[in-house]
């Protein structure tokens, strides 16, 4: 009798994609690939995992490093086709979600309304207490919501 257990392609996806959603924050590349080498279909994995790599970085916070500044990749700051605004730069950027690149940066201009004023004014503010409270939390304020991460910085 044999102990392999032979799952159709679905069911491995269902599997999958069911094990990563529930990788605790910070610990989603190491069930990937823990996972990876466990099916030994790399084609499945990065298909399948690339949805629920994205839904796990905005749920979670994802604190990204561009160009000696912190970024947080959220659901606030996703302007869809894995593009995310960067609100106290005022650039966005392109992000791979699987490998953590982020490239195809743009420029933005922000109308400097009254909504822009507050926004700016909070994420000072909340910056001010993140960084006394804090010292290894990162914070930011969107036009969208408002997000505070305490975790470490990059």
């Amino acid at each position: 009798m044999s102990n392999k257990c032979d799952l159709s392609k679905e069911e491995k996806v269902w599997v999958i994609c069911r094990l990563l959603y529930q990788a605790p924050p910070g610990e989603f590349y190491s069930v990937f690939e823990d996972l990876r080498i466990l099916v030994q279909d790399d084609d499945l994995m990065r298909q399948e995992a690339a949805q629920v790599c994205a839904h796990h970085n905005k749920n979670n916070f994802t604190l990204v490093r561009i160009e000696g500044t912190s970024v947080l990749v959220t659901r606030y700051n996703d302007l869809g086709g894995n593009r995310f605004f960067d609100p106290k730069n005022k650039f966005s950027f392109k992000f791979d979600h699987l490998s953590g690149i982020s490239n195809k940066f743009q420029l933005h201009r922000v109308a400097w309304d009254e909504t822009e004023l507050w926004r700016t004014a909070l994420n000072s503010a909340l910056k001010a207490y993140v960084d006394s409270h804090f010292p290894s939390g990162d914070c930011c304020v969107s036009h969208q919501g408002c997000v505070i991460v305490f975790k470490k910085k990059l």
